[in-house]
């Protein structure tokens, strides 16, 4: 220990004329000023819910002056989910403030600036770190403050931090359909086989360890949709990511039930890269249950390790026609399965009974699971509401009109007039909102963006196809607007709610009819 401590003064010496107060980050800073001084010092980001991946919290305390107090702050992850840039709040245990600190951390190290409120004065500090998924240890030497040990716990993710007073629980479940032959294959005794995510709400006490972003195997799928080679990202960085959901989360016992949404990802695509969409819903207490569609989704892992791809689309024009009508119908019938099945555990099963609200059933999708939602709605009355993420609609398959709310949010080209999303608007005869969001791509409905912002941090979203808007800001409008379209149209939230996000967000427009 006294080596150690030799080390951290030496490095402090030599810090201490070079750190500037502040936090390295791209965005814009808030200004603090200090009534005493009126010295104005540069601490936080114009925007910390957009800068920030998460929260930290704990306590501090001097072994040898016996003082203590409370640390909150917050975490800019970097590359990984090891390193990156933070800022903390200091506080006496009079709850009153004394100090920032700002700086940046490497696995077990950490180092930066302590602002002292008191004399408006700023000195070097750097310490030792260890890190796990949730909490964190640290023995910190400043000058200042002398030697100080912190203990405390840290909610954060390569995704958009949580708006909703719950964390997330997580179940996986392979489904087999009986009555459904498997239209993909040549087999005559084939069954139709998927799997689905029970996303659900959980008490943030609850909270022991996070899952997975994705498997192994998703995750290599997913690094070599890429079209160029990834050779910087390495292939265990899906462990990088850090979910915000738990995986031995146990159901909150706040509320009897929870209002339901389907969720079908796009052709091509994973439920998992849509992570940050499902968790925020369910933050705000929504049971979303995810799908993944064999043949049709870009990879499905089932639990004895078999992976299924794409099925292989036929060269005629007539046979594609006709190839991806049958697709879409597979996708339609695996989530009315899935309603079918979650509707038995919920008079059935001891863990699910009475947690679904299935009055309250919505479905959502992005691109082709965006098609499959209007299906749905049109076809199946047990879904009340419907939300498409720049939805790619079939005419083939929706008879007459859907006679539920529904909202069309769409990628900038596509609103407020395109062929495709016009024909599915004429056939709505009740609710209907379509949203625009001005430099938004397809892509942008989606976590990769937020990914590659962590992992390629170099190269401008636009180049990978993420647009003009920031990606971490898409994901957060997205969020906002799904959240307050099923608030609206399942829990009889006002109208204007919806209506006020286009004042709320520049980049937003809306049509309702």
């Amino acid at each position: 220990m006294n080596r150690t401590i030799l080390t951290i003064s030496l490095c402090i010496i030599i810090l201490n004329s070079t750190f500037a107060v502040g936090i390295s980050s791209n965005h814009q800073k808030n200004q603090l000023t200090y009534p005493e001084t009126q010295k104005t010092i540069t601490i936080y980001p114009e925007n910390l819910y957009e800068w920030a991946d998460g929260k930290i919290s704990g306590t501090w305390k001097n072994p040898i002056q016996t003082t203590n107090g409370q640390l909150t702050g917050y975490i800019q992850h970097g590359r990984t989910s090891y390193q990156g840039t933070f800022l903390a709040e200091l506080q006496h245990n009079t709850n009153e403030t004394i100090g920032y600190f700002t700086g940046k951390f490497n696995r077990f190290i950490l180092f930066g600036t302590y602002l002292d409120k008191i004399s408006n004065t700023s000195t070097a500090f750097i310490g030792l770190l260890k890190l796990t998924t949730t909490s964190f240890t640290a023995l910190l030497l400043n000058p200042k403050l002398g030697i100080l040990t912190i203990t405390g716990v840290h909610n954060t993710s390569f995704l958009p931090m949580l708006t909703g007073p719950f964390s997330v629980g997580q179940k996986s479940m392979h489904l087999i359909d009986s009555d459904r032959p498997e239209l993909f294959t040549e087999d005559p005794d084939d069954i139709r086989e998927f799997m689905i995510k029970i996303w659900y709400p959980i008490n943030h006490s609850n909270i022991t360890e996070r899952f997975l972003y994705m498997d192994a195997p998703t995750f290599l799928w997913l690094k070599n949709r890429s079209p160029v080679p990834l050779i910087t990202i390495p292939n265990h960085a899906y462990r990088f990511v850090r979910p915000y959901g738990d995986i031995d989360g146990v159901l909150t016992t706040l509320e009897q039930h929870f209002p339901v949404l389907i969720f079908s990802p796009g052709y091509d695509g994973v439920d998992a890269i849509y992570t940050a969409l499902i968790e925020d819903l369910v933050s705000h207490g929504y049971i979303v249950v995810s799908i993944n569609h064999p043949y049709v989704s870009g990879i499905t892992v089932f639990p004895d390790g078999q992976t299924i791809g794409l099925a292989p689309v036929p060269e005629d024009p007539d046979e594609q026609q006709q190839f991806f009508d049958m697709a879409l119908r597979s996708v339609v019938e695996d989530a009315k399965h899935t309603l079918d099945v979650i509707t038995t555990m919920n008079t059935s099963n001891e863990t699910w009974q009475g947690r679904f609200d299935l009055a309250h059933v919505g479905m959502y999708g992005h691109s082709f699971g965006g098609g499959s939602t209007a299906v749905c709605c049109s076809e199946d009355s047990r879904f009340k509401a419907g939300f498409t993420l720049d939805g790619f609609f079939n005419p083939n398959l929706i008879n007459g009109t859907i006679d539920v709310p529904f909202g069309l949010m769409l990628a900038e080209g596509r609103y407020p007039n395109e062929t495709n999303a016009d024909m599915l608007w004429n056939n709505l005869s009740s609710d209907g909102i379509k949203i625009g969001v001005t430099g938004s791509t397809h892509y942008g409905f989606t976590d990769v963006g937020v990914l590659l912002g962590h992992l390629l941090p170099l190269i401008p979203p636009n180049l990978l196809g993420f647009g003009t808007i920031e990606p971490r800001r898409m994901v957060n409008i997205t969020k906002n607007l799904e959240l307050t379209f099923f608030n609206v149209f399942l829990r009889n939230h006002h109208e204007q709610e919806l209506l006020d996000l286009a004042d709320h967000y520049d980049e937003v427009s809306i049509i309702i009819k």
